[in-house]
This record gives C-alpha cells, sequence and structure tokens, in this order.
C-alpha cells in the first residue's frame, strides 16, 4: 500500500468534494480521480491542423485508438525491419501529399469531385 502527502491546495480540494455528499470517503474520491485520469489520457485531441468532416476525424481517432491498442499490445514482440521500412515510406507519403496542396488547401467538395471523378474512371 502506497502513502502518499497532499498539498494544501489538494486537502481543501478533497474536503470540498467529500462536502458535496457525492462520495463516502476520501478514497472515492481520489478513485474517481484516477478514472477521469484514465480517460482523458484515452482521449485523442486531433490538432487544429487536421482538417475534414466530423466523420472523417471521427474515423481518423479511432484509428488512432486502434493503432494505440495494437503497439500495447505488440510491445514485447520484435520490430519487424519491414513493418519499420513501410511506416517510414507512409510517413515520407504523408508529408509528399500534405506539401501538395499547402498553399491552396482543397475543400471537402473539391475532395469529393476528385473521388467521384476517379469512380468514374477519369
Amino acid at each position: 500500500m502506497r502513502q502518499i502527502t497532499l498539498t494544501p491546495e489538494q486537502e481543501q480540494f478533497l474536503d470540498k468534494q467529500l462536502k458535496t455528499g457525492k462520495y463516502n470517503s476520501p478514497q472515492e474520491v481520489i478513485a474517481k480521480a484516477f478514472q477521469l485520469l484514465e480517460k482523458q489520457e484515452d482521449e485523442i485531441i486531433l490538432p487544429d491542423y487536421v482538417k475534414g468532416t466530423e466523420s472523417a476525424k471521427a474515423l481518423l481517432k479511432e484509428k488512432i485508438r486502434n493503432y494505440r491498442k495494437e503497439r500495447e499490445n505488440s510491445k514485447t514482440k520484435p520490430i519487424d525491419p519491414e513493418r519499420v521500412r513501410l511506416a517510414e515510406e507512409f510517413k515520407r507519403l504523408c508529408q509528399e501529399t500534405q506539401a501538395l496542396h499547402a498553399d491552396h488547401p482543397l475543400t471537402d467538395e473539391q475532395i469529393a469531385a476528385e473521388i467521384e471523378a476517379y469512380r468514374r474512371g477519369e
């Protein structure tokens, strides 16, 4: 069991939380704090420069979550050199792609038109 020392401000905050009646003990307050911290660390906040529709951003966040889970599960596995090479290539391609329209970013409508033209074989 670990013992911790609270600052006077933390002590006051703990007392304030107990006085609300929502918690029956200091342990409950601290358990809630850990729960919120864990949730916050799982939350993915995209930088402002990431553009796109809300559905695209949600999909990106889900892919990041899956990637983090996969990475966590594979920490004990040896790193595959081919995966490293592919990751480097992917990073390079992303940088090239982002640089293409850095001065005049494409709108969602232009992207949709490009996709439709591609599907039509144009």
